[in-house]
């Protein structure tokens, strides 16, 4: 199926399902058969001119794809600013199938020794991040899931946490190793694109004030907010 949903694009915004066969390679009746599978998925439409275009599931995919592959691009000078200014790591991370996931790291330029994390790496359900999507994205499929396969207490301190992120517009973190985390949502026209935060020690952050570093995070939020399209202002306080 993988080949019929390569043949929309740019160059070829609808299909019949004699061209399709022909240009996968398969045989007619297999093509309709698969052709007819993801109509009933709601990844393909069917016209009354019997062709092929991409139908709704498809399209929500495309449309969510490209969003994260805007918001990485106008996420990162500002980014980069907001690591200047407070001395310490900005993350950005977007939900994945479960969890969010870090998607952009900048460091402090200036320090020898920095709290960093990699790029890629699927966050904690316990995660201050993690809070940012289950408080703002609450109703979302992926976001029900997860937390249904959460086990009792992982879910009982999230929803907790998550309704303290919803009210007080930012989440905050201190873990057991001494790893101190501000969140704050970052939206695009959509609603929730992603959670940037601000990670070092909690020698160094205190998240129990809303300090020079929550405001500093909180205007880099709605920069990358406005630059995504999004009129909705940051939420702190």
């Amino acid at each position: 199926m993988g080949m019929i949903l390569a043949l929309f694009g740019p160059h070829r915004e609808s299909v019949t399902s004699t061209e399709a066969a022909d240009l996968i390679g398969l045989n007619r009746t297999t093509t309709y058969r698969y052709l007819n599978s993801l109509v009933n998925a709601n990844v393909l439409t069917l016209r009354e001119d019997r062709t092929y275009v991409p139908g709704p599931t498809l399209v929500q995919v495309g449309t969510y794809a490209v969003g994260r592959r805007d918001v990485l691009k106008v996420a990162a000078e500002p980014m980069q600013a907001l690591a200047r200014e407070t001395e310490i790591t900005a993350v950005l991370s977007l939900w994945g199938a479960a969890s969010p996931v870090v998607a952009h790291v900048e460091e402090p330029p200036r320090l020898e020794v920095v709290v960093s994390v990699r790029v890629g790496m699927q966050l904690s359900p316990v995660a201050a991040q993690t809070g940012i999507f289950h408080g703002f994205m609450a109703g979302a499929p992926s976001v029900v899931r997860a937390a249904r396969e959460m086990d009792d207490a992982d879910r009982e301190r999230l929803q907790s946490s998550a309704h303290a992120t919803v009210r007080q517009g930012y989440a905050a973190q201190v873990s057991s190793r001494g790893i101190a985390v501000l969140a704050v949502p970052v939206w695009d026209t959509h609603g929730l694109a992603a959670s940037l935060a601000l990670l070092t020690t909690r020698d160094v952050l205190d998240v129990e004030t809303d300090g020079p570093e929550l405001a500093a995070l909180s205007r880099t939020a709605e920069t990358i907010s406005r630059m995504l399209g999004s009129t909705r202002p940051a939420m702190t306080g």
